[in-house]
């Protein structure tokens, strides 16, 4: 874990936040503390938006995802639509280069597995809904088009119909 994120639901920091971060960081955590929960929350949204559905689908890591040129289009695609929905939605963000950030992001854990790959390793369904699925579900509130999500949530509900 690189770091713990906290903020405020409907910020700006607070002394309560901050005595939590505190606690955090008595125990040896890096911390940081966002007055917009908002933006924190849709920054981390874009690594997983971008690796769990292709890692869930390949069944690769992140950085055989992230080395691969057909894994590059998942996580161009994906990346690109969720940033266009954020922006939409009026998320603030300091990602300028949507697709930079999550390759500069999934360089730091090359072995890594997301929870979504590691739930379909052991034949459980996942949290699409909520990862890649969020995208679609907010692009259509906001008349934005999110068709690779939108294929990325049907192939692993697909995929899940063989669980037992």
């Amino acid at each position: 874990m690189e770091f713990v994120r906290l903020g405020e639901y409907a910020g700006p920091k607070t002394e309560r936040l901050e005595q939590v971060a505190e606690i955090w960081r008595s125990g040896g955590f890096k911390v940081l503390t966002f007055d917009d929960i908002h933006k924190m929350v849709w920054e981390k949204l874009t690594c997983n938006v971008a690796f769990s559905g292709p890692c869930t689908l390949t069944g690769l890591t992140i950085g055989q995802v992230r080395a691969d040129a057909s894994g590059f289009f998942f996580y161009d695609s994906w990346s690109t639509e969720f940033y266009t929905v954020a922006r939409a939605k009026g998320i603030a963000s300091d990602i300028d280069d949507p697709v930079t950030y999550v390759s500069d992001f999934s360089a730091k854990i090359p072995n890594a597995r997301p929870s979504m790959l590691l739930d379909h390793m052991a034949g459980r369904r996942c949290e699409i809904d909520v990862i890649n699925g969020a995208i679609p579900r907010e692009g259509a509130r906001l008349g934005v088009p999110t068709p690779v999500n939108v294929l990325v949530c049907a192939l692993v509900r697909a995929k899940e119909t063989t669980f037992g």
